[in-house]
């Protein structure tokens, strides 16, 4: 599944190619995804100028004028491409926008989980799906001391926690994985048992595996593809996720997989010890 890296990668990309072009069509497959596409988005969007792409969350929010805005999300499998001519639409297309250049842009989605929407607010804090999103954690508001406090209301799993996007948006299983490891907490401490110097160093290490992935544009195992068709290169530097039984890059004890609910945890038993504050000796 794209995470924040992966969707900061393509916003960064469009954005060097897309700001001021026109779309002059819009054409769907008549598929729905996660839920049914608009009968107006085509019509929407058509003839409007793309001027802002922008990250929230996992979501692109792509500002045409006059005012409108496409809002994009990935899913589990969507890919987004885009080219300097006409293609002919490969399997699984579900959209193709078409500019007044003659360039195009794709979007593929094979498990159709992913969403395509357009709203015409005055701001993107007006559309529903970003108004539920909690604090972005590469934004000003994701601070140490913000995430000590949310994290002493709460007596749910750190893991868990992470992984909401109602209080951390962008946040997956791959990024809060390697940044657990790095600020080496166990994935299953309860939140309100976390120290501040915890939660500091968290904070840390949140801003570090997100940072490096997204210079390293994105994460691949299998579906993610940038804009122009390239891999990312991040899964070649994890620490632990997927590595189950590889051997620790810090301390060389053999990595293992925690079930936590429907999703699995990847950690180092000892850099991680269940319920006991660990030391940052050793480097991250």
């Amino acid at each position: 599944m794209p995470e924040m890296p992966e969707v900061e990668t393509i916003a960064r990309k469009l954005r060097r190619v897309l700001i001021g072009k026109r779309i002059a069509a819009v054409e769907l497959s008549g598929l729905p995804l996660r839920r049914p596409i608009a009968d107006s988005f085509a019509f929407d969007l058509s003839g409007r100028t793309v001027s802002k792409i922008r990250r929230r969350g996992k979501y692109l929010v792509i500002r045409l004028e006059p005012r409108l805005f496409w809002l994009v999300h990935l899913g589990m499998s969507g890919r987004i491409h885009y080219g300097a001519g006409a293609a002919v639409p490969q399997a699984h297309t579900h959209a193709v926008v078409r500019f007044s250049d003659g360039s195009e842009l794709h979007y593929r989605d094979h498990r159709r989980f992913g969403l395509l929407a357009a709203y015409d607010v005055a701001r993107p804090a007006e559309i529903p799906e970003l108004r539920a999103l909690g604090a972005d954690p590469l934004g000003a508001r994701f601070t140490a001391r913000w995430l000590s406090a949310e994290l002493r209301r709460s007596r749910t799993e750190i893991k868990s926690f992470l992984l909401d996007q109602r209080r951390i948006a962008g946040l997956g299983n791959i990024y809060a994985c390697e940044a657990l490891f790095r600020a080496r907490i166990h994935p299953a401490r309860r939140c309100h048992r976390i120290t501040a110097v915890e939660a500091a160093r968290l904070v840390a290490a949140v801003r570090a595996v997100l940072q490096a992935a997204v210079r390293r544009r994105g994460t691949t195992f299998s579906d993610f593809m940038d804009s122009d068709g390239e891999p990312g290169d991040n899964q070649n530097f994890l620490r632990v996720f997927q590595r189950e039984g590889r051997r620790c890059r810090r301390c060389r004890t053999p990595i293992e997989r925690l079930r936590q609910g429907n999703r699995s945890s990847f950690l180092c038993p000892r850099c991680q010890r269940a319920g006991v504050a660990g030391s940052v000796r050793g480097g991250v």
